[in-house]
């Protein structure tokens, strides 16, 4: 992967500006998903409800888009992490995989663009990656706690198993299937769960 230097941090958005912002990557998300990356940015910028202008400012190429989709659901995945560590429940290291892994299946296309622009979202997206990666550490040490996961895997492991479910999913050709990529996911959970 490449070594690239994480994107520089935008200057402080306007709240309207900020809103725009979301909508258009919420809006990018969704149809990288449905459609495919071929979608066009004015395209986008019209299902999102701004002018073409607004999408350019922000992201004045497509693959500055795809890394803020990106980033973007790192960062929704660390609340949902976050969240989760807040219940106390011992199994919530496995919602948080199965959502980290439905999230990666929905998305192929924006980490598949982002691989082959050499764009690795550790390096990109530093903070929010460890903040991911420290979400699922907290998380399995509850569950080895509780006795739910098992006692010999390490959260570096996780990781490593979670990024290996996006190259089965996709090996599988299951990525337009939540049934078939939610099954793979499985496999891969019950693998980590203490056995009695």
């Amino acid at each position: 992967m490449s070594s690239r230097p994480p994107e520089p941090a935008a200057p402080a958005l306007r709240a309207d500006a900020r809103r725009n912002r979301e909508q258009v990557l919420r809006t990018a998300q969704q149809l990288f998903a449905t459609e495919g990356l071929g979608v066009s940015l004015d395209e986008i910028a019209r299902r999102a409800g701004v002018g073409p202008g607004t999408v350019h400012r922000h992201f004045p190429a497509k693959e500055a888009l795809y890394l803020a989709v990106a980033i973007d659901e790192l960062k929704q995945l660390v609340a949902e992490g976050t969240a989760l560590i807040a219940t106390g429940d011992p199994a919530a290291l496995f919602t948080l995989l199965a959502r980290m892994m439905a999230n990666g299946a929905e998305n192929v296309a924006v980490k598949s663009a982002l691989l082959a622009a050499e764009f690795d979202l550790r390096t990109a997206a530093p903070d929010v990656a460890a903040d991911l990666t420290r979400n699922v550490a907290d998380l399995l040490d509850r569950a080895h706690a509780a006795g739910a996961a098992r006692p010999d895997v390490t959260a570096d492991e996780v990781m490593a198993l979670v990024a290996g479910a996006f190259a089965a999913i996709r090996h599988a050709n299951a990525e337009t299937s939540r049934e078939r990529s939610a099954h793979i996911a499985e496999l891969i959970l019950d693998g980590l769960r203490a056995r009695p």
